[in-house]
């Protein structure tokens, strides 16, 4: 299916525009796909559980016949298989939703304020050899540690006659400007971890590389 919508766009300009507007058609028709494929996923749980539930309340009555233990032995495998379904739709929603309000002024974003501010609060500062938490000391102490580091002198210290800088050959500076080759950038993706995704697009690396001959 990606192989057949793929090949199927036509789009000008460079590669990278081409492989750009590619992947925002692709998107497009793997929603429409996997909405006519897999359906909703909470609707096909419930649908699961609610002939689960209708089977076992047989069970308790009077007995499930052979075909009715296999289907609810078909059941549990599938309510197993739309969990994980589900479980990855999350984590997929989950790094969207970083993208789309990660930084705005959202309930998500203060609440990973708040998270990271907890992480990083300093509890308190060792002085002399006492374990110090009372907030005046501690902030004094901070305070004089960064007085000391950026006080400032009427000698600024810094000369900078005779100094060589390094400097790049002209080998390593065409090294650096040259166009990327294929193989570069194939081993580049190849050493990334599977699972990441290098844009908001949501297009991991494992999809580039099971797509990538074409």
């Amino acid at each position: 299916m990606v192989k057949d919508k793929w090949q199927s766009y036509s789009i000008q300009g460079n590669g990278f525009i081409i492989c750009k507007e590619k992947l925002k058609l692709l998107k497009l028709d793997l929603k429409s796909w996997n909405r006519d494929v897999f359906g909703n996923l909470e609707t096909s749980k419930r649908r699961i559980l609610q002939e689960m539930e209708a089977l076992d309340s047989h069970d308790c009555s009077g007995g499930l016949t052979e075909s009715e233990r296999l289907r609810r032995l078909e059941l549990a495998s599938s309510l197993k298989e739309n969990e994980k379904k589900i479980e990855s739709l999350s984590c997929q929603k989950a790094r969207a939703n970083w993208f789309k309000s990660g930084d705005s002024c959202t309930r998500f974003f203060h609440s990973s304020l708040r998270w990271r501010r907890l992480r990083n609060e300093v509890k308190g500062v060792q002085v002399g050899e006492q374990w110090c938490e009372e907030p005046c000391t501690v902030w004094l102490e901070a305070k004089s540690l960064f007085e000391s580091i950026f006080k400032a002198t009427k000698d600024l210290g810094v000369r900078l006659d005779g100094v060589e800088f390094k400097s790049l050959s002209s080998y390593h500076n065409e090294g650096l400007t040259a166009v990327f080759l294929e193989k570069e950038v194939r081993d580049a993706v190849w050493q990334c971890d599977g699972s990441k995704s290098p844009g908001p697009d949501g297009f991991n690396f494992n999809f580039i590389r099971k797509h990538w001959s074409f």
